[in-house]
């Protein structure tokens, strides 16, 4: 992207709004000016030129032992590349580690949301496990209640 003078945009920063919505924050280091771009991270994905993390994923790659931070930092980023992503947000650090066998249904994503943010990883974490467990390449709304009645005995009953 080229800014008004001509100048190419860099990106001062990324941030994870949803679970599939991102915030990109471009300037132009001639000018000064400053443009957002709000959107899915497929849409936005493309505007982004080289490979760039979130800060929650940054967080999350800062929290692992010194040794394995950077192992982990080369695996997520070679299969950033492998399915020509630009982004790197906390769910495509777990996607990567997974090596991307594990996909989550739009449904169960927006459902992720509603789960506390203090168990919201853990859950997160269980929830792609069972699915691995069980041979399932994506968690669903069932599967999520599925699990939710054999930790907590209790199940919405909606889907």
């Amino acid at each position: 992207m080229q800014c008004g003078c001509h100048q190419p945009f860099c990106v001062k920063g990324i941030e994870e709004l949803e679970p599939d919505e991102v915030l990109a924050e471009f300037y132009c280091e001639s000018c000064g000016w400053s443009v957002g771009a709000e959107g899915r991270l497929k849409e936005v994905d493309p505007l982004v030129s080289a490979i760039m993390w979130t800060d929650e994923a940054s967080y999350h790659l800062s929290r692992l032992p010194p040794y394995l931070a950077p192992l982990v930092r080369d695996e997520v980023e070679s299969f950033a590349q492998n399915q020509q992503y630009q982004i790197v947000t906390h769910a495509r650090m777990v996607t990567a580690r997974n090596k991307g066998m594990v996909e989550w249904s739009a449904d169960a994503e927006r459902r992720l949301v509603n789960v506390p943010s203090g168990i919201r990883v853990m859950a997160k974490i269980e929830l792609e496990r069972t699915a691995l467990d069980r041979g399932m390449s994506e968690v669903t709304v069932t599967l999520m209640e599925e699990v939710k009645t054999r930790y907590f005995g209790m199940a919405s009953g909606r889907a």
